[in-house]
């Protein structure tokens, strides 16, 4: 798996990660970019550990999840 290529920028506090992940959500939806248009493994991820904003996002996640963003948008 590679990751975003500013993999040295943590995202800042878990507060920022979570603001950034609750962003690209907010992309994802505003595109229609669901489910059925990331691979399985995506789709588990964002549904199971980013789509819930009670829980904090941690730097790794919040990689991924750009890596996701920057690869179907």
């Amino acid at each position: 798996m590679s990751y975003h290529p500013l993999a040295n920028d943590t995202g800042g506090t878990a507060d920022d990660r979570r603001v950034e992940a609750d962003r690209i959500l907010k992309i994802f939806r505003d595109t229609n970019l669901d489910a059925e248009d990331l691979s399985e493994t995506e789709a588990r991820f964002v549904a199971e550990q980013i789509d819930h904003p009670e829980r904090p996002v941690s730097p790794k996640q919040l990689f991924w999840l750009r890596d996701i963003k920057d690869r179907y948008l």
